[in-house]
């Protein structure tokens, strides 16, 4: 059973004192109030017929207590509740050795105000990457996580400022499902939700910016080191009014509510849109990975960390890769991906491609062979090959290979959407020698991806 708030021993005589352990203990659980526990008291010491202390007198007494005890006050911040973020305004140079040049770095600055303890890193930048790093050493210098995370409403972790719905960034949200804490943005226009916040903001520029303003470093891992230095003897030193620091309030009052660190930190994550191309795959940072066929031509999510690239539809995961780095243009498929008709697709190279050209006529092989010829990387080109040789489902073979021959007697670098500009605007058709073909306009007769998958199966048989 709890312990009662008027159980202690008397200070003035006829008064009971309140058990002030209690009320301290009480103040720790979300929603309690200085307020709601003077009342109860009240109301304990009227039904046991013994005087009490007005409010004015309970709080006093309270923070004696507190201050004796070496506690923190727990009226206004629940201990492990909330962890306040921002950038502070100032930013502090250093030279940057990988790119040979003067930089600026920002400051982040992290707080928890029931404690006050303050954790602050330099960063190159402001962007979404640092802004999470930011909060994953954080939560690891201070080996646990808040139940809450208070931002400002600034646009790198939220996208609307709304206060009933506010829009989270999607990195964002996911960091914070990840850690299980739930992300607050403050109100517009309401600086007494992030005081805290902005007052170790203050105390970090003066503290740590002011003091390395005269500083020379040579690098971000130099500028870190010292921040760190100087963000230790902050948070080391006492409390003004107070024998104890920023580290002991944390370590006696706040660490233990903290909610514990998963066994790996969060990777980050960034979204993106992309479009199912005709060869079932995607394209995301000049790579290439493959979706399953039914989704051919669908607008999808991808969703890519530094080992990984995941595709969704309509929220629902439907393939999965390992990230590709380094030279670009690669490809990573699954055969499963592709139709039972189109699995040429995984086996497409140049000579197939120029064989396929020379069915239509020797200009549209030249033109094959340029694309091919141009293209870094070779499989690059395969696209747009098979976006020309596909121009005669339309067209017919004859007004391709015509297309090819104008095509060829313009440019020094043919393409396919030249070729099908000629086709599209006729200029095949000019000429005493197309007079029937304009009349008739053909439209040949529909081959598609089966006849060149039957002819690479032929040629592979």
């Amino acid at each position: 059973m709890a312990r009662r708030p008027g159980v202690g021993a008397n200070r003035d005589l006829g008064y009971v004192m309140p058990d002030y352990e209690w009320v301290h203990q009480e103040l720790g659980k979300a929603h309690v109030t200085l307020v709601m526990l003077w009342e109860e008291y009240v109301e304990d010491c009227i039904a046991n017929n013994k005087q009490y202390y007005g409010e004015t007198q309970f709080r006093r007494y309270y923070h004696q207590y507190a201050k004796k005890k070496k506690a923190t006050i727990r009226l206004d911040h629940k201990p492990g509740l909330a962890m306040q973020v921002d950038w502070a305004g100032s930013k502090i140079g250093y030279y940057d050795e990988e790119f040979g040049e003067l930089r600026e770095a920002s400051l982040f600055v992290a707080v928890l105000p029931c404690s006050q303890l303050i954790y602050a890193d330099a960063f190159r930048d402001e962007k979404l990457p640092s802004w999470i790093k930011g909060h994953i050493e954080a939560f690891s210098y201070f080996s646990g996580v808040p139940k809450t995370i208070i931002p400002d409403n600034l646009k790198t972790g939220v996208t609307r400022a709304q206060f009933y719905e506010p829009g989270i960034n999607r990195s964002y949200q996911e960091l914070a499902s990840y850690y299980g804490t739930v992300i607050l943005p403050t109100r517009v226009q309401k600086p007494k939700d992030k005081g805290a916040v902005e007052n170790s903001v203050k105390i970090a520029s003066r503290r740590i910016l002011g003091k390395l303003r005269n500083k020379e470093f040579h690098s971000l891992y130099e500028l870190r080191a010292s921040v760190s230095e100087c963000l230790e003897a902050i948070n080391r030193a006492p409390l003004t009014g107070r024998s104890m620091s920023r580290w002991d309030a944390f370590l006696e009052e706040e660490k233990d509510y903290l909610l514990t660190l998963p066994k790996a930190p969060f990777e980050l994550s960034e979204w993106k849109k992309a479009k199912v191309q005709p060869d079932c795959h995607i394209a995301f940072q000049g790579h290439f990975y493959s979706v399953p066929f039914e989704h051919l031509g669908e607008e999808v999510e991808v969703r890519a960390t530094m080992s990984t690239v995941e595709i969704f539809y309509h929220h629902q995961r439907v393939a999965s890769h390992v990230r590709l780095h380094g030279d670009k243009k690669r490809h990573q498929t699954v055969v499963d991906h592709m139709p039972p008709n189109k699995l040429f697709f995984v086996n497409w190279d140049a000579e197939r491609f120029i064989h396929w050209g020379r069915q239509t006529g020797p200009a549209c092989a030249k033109i094959i062979e340029q694309i091919l010829g141009r293209a870094v990387i070779e499989q690059h080109a395969y696209r747009a090959c098979f976006g020309v040789l596909s121009l005669k489902d339309k067209y017919g073979e004859k007004r391709l290979e015509r297309a090819c021959q104008i095509l060829l007697s313009r440019s020094k670098a043919p393409s396919y959407s030249q070729v099908k500009r000629i086709l599209e605007k006729g200029e095949d058709l000019e000429g005493e020698e197309n007079k029937e073909f304009a009349e008739h306009r053909p439209h040949g007769f529909r081959r598609g991806s089966e006849y060149y998958g039957g002819a690479a199966k032929r040629e592979g048989e």
